[in-house]
C-alpha cells in the first residue's frame, strides 16, 4: 500500500512532459489502468495503438515511430 500512494505522489509531483504509449491488445497495461494513469497526469499525451501488444515498438515499430515525435 506503502508503495502505490509512493507512486501515486510521485506521478503528480511529474512535471516533465509525458506520452503514455499503450498497445490496443496489451494483456499488461489495461485501458482502465491507462485512464487512471491520466487522471492523475492530466498533462501527458496519450496514444493507443491498435494491433499491438504490451511491447508496441516491437509489434508496431510504424505506428510507434508515427507516434512518438
Amino acid at each position: 500500500m506503502a508503495t502505490r500512494a509512493g507512486m501515486i505522489t510521485g506521478i503528480r509531483n511529474l512535471s516533465v512532459p509525458t506520452m503514455l504509449v499503450r498497445g490496443g491488445s496489451s494483456d499488461v497495461v489495461t485501458e482502465k489502468a491507462a485512464r487512471d494513469l491520466l487522471a492523475l497526469l492530466p498533462q501527458a499525451q496519450y496514444v493507443d495503438v491498435a494491433k499491438a501488444g504490451h511491447m508496441v515498438a516491437g509489434d508496431r515499430n510504424d505506428a510507434f515511430t508515427n507516434a512518438v515525435p
